[in-house]
């Protein structure tokens, strides 16, 4: 019985990587059918389950079966010694099951048409568009910081707690303007000190297509994570787009606090971008920002050299290998292509 289903299993990779090749290369029929038609469903069903869960139920889960896993291996392994050809049939089958479930839940996101075709506009730009918009995102930043301290060169600290800050996260759409889209609770990860050794901010389980953030960020950090993974969970597995709707949903929010997150959070990406063609031209626009919003950029830099570790470079590499196998031809850089979307989008403001 169990060969059979191994072969039954085997059999159904074939249909399943036709169907990646052709998401690929469809994305209006990806578009349509999949993300705006079965993909919310899907979501819906997930959150009628678990969204009352005050916890990861999909943290609880990767522990579950990390164990489970763990306890398998130490039991099948005199097995696999004897018969290394079923360990190779049997991680396979473990693999394409996980893949199915990976793309049919959430997976063909990544092959819907780009967000800058839905807005048409382009993702090109020249230093002085970089220049004009960074110099507009630092006015915004340094004013959104004057109304939240007494003094210029005071950080600003957050009086939201990390429930509140997530509580306040709601998706500003692009698409229709002034519309909010509510999401689904974005929870505290169980699993925040290991994400910290990994490097990793937060992350969308996407088996529950629950959003997680690590806590042990400050929480300027935490705000614009909250609304990255909360734009993947509705969809937008692209990591500029979700960089891009955290942006926009945070400076459109009535919080100044948020405000003054989204802001900065755009600030410092269209720095280093600036900086890695112009190094004097990034450094004199640093020098324009509050010195109390340096202090907050170094709270978030010192929080992350904190956790430095050998292992992190592993990590890194892995998930560029993971981006880059659903389509993201830029990997981890991909999240600053977001630089683009940002500059191009505020082309027709008055």
């Amino acid at each position: 019985m169990k060969i059979k289903t191994t072969k039954w299993v085997w059999c159904s990779a074939l249909p399943l990587l036709f169907l990646i090749r052709f998401a690929h290369n469809n994305p209006n029929a990806i578009e349509n059918y999949y993300s705006r038609l079965l993909y919310p469903q899907v979501f819906e069903l997930h959150q009628f389950f678990l969204n009352f869960i005050p916890f990861s139920f999909g943290d609880v889960l990767y522990i579950g079966f990390i164990l489970y896993g763990l306890k398998i291996v130490l039991k099948r392994i005199s097995f696999w010694k004897a018969k290394p050809i079923q360990l190779f049939f049997d991680f396979g089958s473990f693999v394409i099951i996980t893949a199915w479930i990976f793309h049919l839940s959430w997976g063909f996101n990544y092959h819907r048409i780009p967000l800058n075709e839905q807005l048409a506009i382009t993702i090109s730009y020249s230093k002085q568009d970089l220049e004009e918009r960074l110099d507009k995102l630092i006015q915004q930043s340094n004013h959104w910081h004057g109304q939240l301290v007494t003094s210029d060169t005071v950080a600003v600290e957050f009086p939201l707690t990390k429930d509140q800050t997530q509580e306040k996260v709601s998706l500003y759409s692009p698409f229709y303007h002034e519309t909010f889209l509510n999401v689904a609770r974005v929870k505290k990860s169980l699993l925040s000190l290991p994400l910290s050794y990994m490097g990793y901010s937060g992350y969308l389980n996407p088996f529950t297509l629950e959003s997680q953030v690590n806590t042990k960020m400050p929480l300027m950090s935490q705000i614009t994570t909250s609304f990255h993974e909360a734009a993947h969970q509705l969809g937008y597995a692209s990591e500029k787009e979700a960089n891009f709707i955290a942006y926009i949903s945070a400076i459109k929010n009535n919080d100044p606090y948020i405000k003054f997150a989204g802001y900065t959070f755009a600030s410092k990406y269209l720095y280093y971008e600036l900086y890695k063609i112009d190094p004097e031209a990034g450094r004199a626009k640093l020098k324009l920002l509050n010195p109390g919003i340096l202090k907050n950029f170094r709270e978030v830099s010192d929080f992350w050299k904190k956790y430095e570790n050998p292992f992190e470079v592993i990590f890194d590499k892995t998930y560029n290998e993971y981006l880059k196998a659903n389509g993201q031809k830029s990997g981890i850089k991909s999240y600053h292509e977001m630089v683009g979307l940002v500059i191009n989008y505020h082309k027709n403001d008055a």
